[in-house]
C-alpha cells in the first residue's frame, strides 16, 4: 500500500497514513500536521511488537524513542552493550538477534501497559543517564593530604 501520506518523520520507511493529517502552506513551504501524533506513534509501536516479522534496526530506534531511553538505557534493559544497540540502529533493514527481539517486544508491551516495574525501570535508567551526563568533569580541584592527593568535592 503506497497511497496516502508516506510518513517517514517517525523514522520508519514503510508507514503510510490514509487520513488524520493536514498539509498546510507556511512561509517556509509545505508542512504536515498530524492529528494526535502520540496516539499514532503508540498505534505504530503496538503494530510493530505484534508483527510476526523480526525487529530491524529502524524498529529498535523507533521503540527506543517511544520508551524515551538512550542507547545505553536500552542496552541495560536488554542486557547488551550500547555498541550493539548502536549497530542495530545503524543498519535499519537488518534483523536484530532473536533474544533481543523478544526481550524488547516484551519490555515495550509492559511499559505501554504501564506495568509498575517497567515504569520504574525506565525512570531509573533515565535518572542514571541524566547523572552520567552531569558528571562529565569540566573542572577538578585536588588537595595534597597526609594520605596523598584527594579530589575536592564538586560544588553542584
Amino acid at each position: 500500500m503506497t497511497e496516502g501520506l508516506h510518513y517517514t518523520a517517525c523514522g520508519l520507511d514503510y508507514v503510510y497514513l490514509q487520513n488524520g493529517y493536514q498539509i498546510r502552506d507556511t512561509k517556509h513551504g509545505k508542512a504536515t500536521a498530524i492529528r494526535d501524533a502520540q496516539g499514532l506513534h503508540d498505534a505504530i509501536a503496538r503494530a510493530i511488537i505484534s508483527s510476526p516479522h523480526r525487529l530491524r534496526g529502524q524498529e529498535v530506534r523507533f521503540l527506543r524513542a517511544q520508551l524515551k531511553l538512550s542507547q545505553e538505557g536500552l542496552a541495560r534493559v536488554l542486557r547488551q552493550r550500547r555498541g550493539s544497540v548502536a549497530r542495530w540502529e545503524a543498519a535499519p533493514a537488518k534483523d536484530i538477534p532473536g533474544p533481543a527481539d523478544a526481550a524488547l517486544r516484551m519490555f515495550y508491551a509492559l511499559k505501554a501497559d504501564q506495568h509498575a516495574v517497567a515504569e520504574r525501570l525506565v525512570d531509573l535508567l533515565t535518572e542514571i543517564d541524566e547523572l552520567e551526563h552531569k558528571l562529565s568533569i569540566r573542572e577538578a580541584a585536588f588537595r595534597d593530604t597526609d594520605d596523598g592527593w584527594r579530589p575536592l568535592p564538586h560544588a553542584a
